[in-house]
């Protein structure tokens, strides 16, 4: 049924907490970042092919979902932002993986400067990435609309898709605006990971969107 159906494992999405690679200088942060990925996704696609070929199940897509960006960049500015997006898209070239998601603000109830560093550089981080995906949360039945943050991302995607114009707004396919946030979201493009989580987990997606997750 496997062959004669065409099925297959959607994805397999490696979630990595990153908030111990918080630094005050971008540059220790980008290479504490960096040597993490590497070190914890260096072997996924190779697993993932592995077990499919075992199994006979291909794995179409491998991907990492992070926590949110804006914490690591509390206290930091544009520059660093765009400067850690381009290191997520490097490592995660470097390990095979199709998508990094986790360039995220939740913004719900307002907004923290690390969140505005993210909304700010989102632009510039999905024109200068390939795969690097970003999402923002603008409301919740909980605390409801923050309306400041839904008039400021309408400009912003804007913006995003003006400097994608190249690849005709490509970069507006990588970000997800949200109401209701999933606290750990495994689809990309809006994949992070949510706190209360381990240090790391994988999670497969199957046809049909059931989905499995494993320590």
């Amino acid at each position: 049924m496997l062959h004669a159906e065409h099925l297959d494992v959607r994805s397999v999405t490696l979630a990595l907490s990153l908030e111990d690679c918080a630094a005050s200088g971008v540059d220790h942060l980008c290479r504490k970042v960096r040597q993490k990925i590497a070190s914890r996704a260096s072997r996924l696609v190779e697993v993932c092919d592995r077990v499919g070929a075992k199994y006979g199940i291909p794995v179409i897509n491998k991907r990492l979902a992070i926590s949110p960006a804006s914490s690591l960049l509390a206290g930091h500015g544009h520059a660093a932002a765009v400067q850690l997006a381009k290191t997520l898209d490097r490592v995660a070239a470097d390990c095979g993986v199709d998508f990094v998601g986790g360039f995220t603000a939740l913004v719900q109830k307002g907004v923290t400067a690390g969140d505005q560093v993210v909304i700010h550089a989102l632009p510039d981080v999905l024109s200068q990435t390939q795969r690097v995906c970003a999402s923002v949360n603008v409301a919740s039945r909980k605390a409801g609309i923050n309306m400041d943050a839904v008039g400021e991302m309408g400009h912003v995607l804007l913006r995003i898709a003006e400097a994608t114009a190249a690849s005709r707004g490509f970069g507006c396919a990588k970000l997800v605006i949200f109401s209701n946030i999933p606290e750990d979201n495994p689809f990309m493009a809006g994949a992070y990971m949510g706190s209360g989580e381990p240090e790391r987990r994988s999670i497969s997606a199957f046809p049909g969107r059931a989905w499995f997750a494993a320590p």
